[in-house]
């Protein structure tokens, strides 16, 4: 893995969203915490206990649910047995915690420097910028309202499943309902997003997960683009950078993936997904596992990845942005120049 001094022609970015484009974990875990918080104090309870039991009913993955949701689905949260004035008191004080959650989260959900800029860029080469994410859908659409992001900016949108999407006619797509996520009215957006990408906004099951060599190759034709000339940019060595495996190129987010020293110990509390590692550090630990477990994989790492240490915006050092009939004018012309070449060689023999 090292800087790259040529420029690689791309039609395609496909971007990460949560420490990508944005600052998510820092933000989440300090909105998280502050409820979780307020809710075993309001209990008497431990707080790592606490933290202890949701994990364990969210089989692992509590980062990818609503905080609203965690009072219903967590024991030792639950209003079953108690009397009336003292579920009354809880309910109440459960509605503290989520309103501050709230405030938290959605003032945190911002870009970072350049981001709008870059994107700009892309554009205005002519290539297509496109959004993938684990994340489920409603969260990717809260995420982007709250940065205000422009829809303009959207050739394409994919997440999974959740409760705000039904499948109709073997395809997911947002139900016509209110979207509310942690006390946030996401509708409008959500609406204009549907309106404007159409069949570019791709849901897959919940169970759907990076890295996906199928649906990356959805997102690849859908944009008329190539592996050749798509670039993946992410925080995540594992998820983001395993589509490394059929040629893709990846720009590793180094700087998003930084996160605070109580981030990594909130996060080590409420989830089990021991592959899934925050911080530079760690993703580079994926990366020296992959040299151990599978050189052919790690070398493909090391031929495709681009750090960027500086952030998004270090995408135009590394990436020329064209669009994808200029790559394929360029490369006729680049043959039609070599087949002439050759000729004029064969003529002088």
């Amino acid at each position: 893995m090292t800087d790259k001094p040529e420029k690689k022609q791309v039609s395609l970015v496909v971007s990460d969203i949560d420490n990508t484009i944005s600052d998510y974990f820092d933000n989440w875990s300090t909105a998280w915490d502050k409820g979780i918080q307020m809710m075993a104090a309001s209990r008497g309870l431990d707080p790592d206990k606490l933290y202890e039991e949701i994990r364990d009913n969210a089989s692992g993955y509590a980062r990818f649910h609503n905080f609203n949701d965690i009072q219903r689905e967590t024991p030792a949260l639950s209003y079953e047995g108690l009397s009336a004035e003292e579920r009354k008191r809880l309910e109440k004080e459960d509605a503290k915690a989520e309103h501050e959650v709230s405030k938290i989260y959605h003032k945190g959900n911002k870009t970072y420097f350049g981001v709008r800029e870059t994107v700009n860029k892309i554009h205005q080469a002519g290539a297509k910028f496109v959004m993938y994410t684990d994340s489920p859908a409603s969260g990717a659409i809260a995420r982007l309202a709250d940065m205000n992001f422009p829809i303009d900016m959207i050739d394409g949108l994919v997440c999974r499943a959740d409760c705000t999407t039904e499948m109709v006619d073997g395809k997911y797509q947002f139900k016509k309902a209110p979207m509310q996520v942690t006390g946030s009215d996401c509708s409008e957006y959500r609406d204009q997003v549907v309106a404007k990408l159409g069949d570019k906004l791709m849901i897959n099951g919940g169970e759907v997960w990076k890295p996906n060599l199928g649906v990356m190759e959805q997102i690849i034709k859908a944009h008329d683009a190539t592996p050749e000339t798509t670039v993946m940019v992410g925080d995540n060595m594992k998820s983001d950078g395993g589509i490394v495996r059929m040629g893709v190129s990846f720009a590793w987010q180094a700087h998003g993936s930084e996160v605070e020293p109580a981030t990594q110990v909130m996060y080590g509390k409420i989830n089990e997904m021991s592959d899934y590692k925050l911080g530079a550090e760690g993703h580079l630990g994926t990366l020296n596992g992959f040299r151990e477990k599978d050189p052919e994989l790690a070398d493909k790492y090391e031929r495709l990845t681009t750090p960027l240490y500086k952030g998004f915006t270090e995408l135009p050092k590394y990436y020329q942005f064209a669009s994808a009939e200029k790559i394929r004018a360029n490369e006729q012309t680049k043959m039609a120049v070599q087949a002439a070449a050759l000729k004029r060689a064969a003529a002088t023999r």
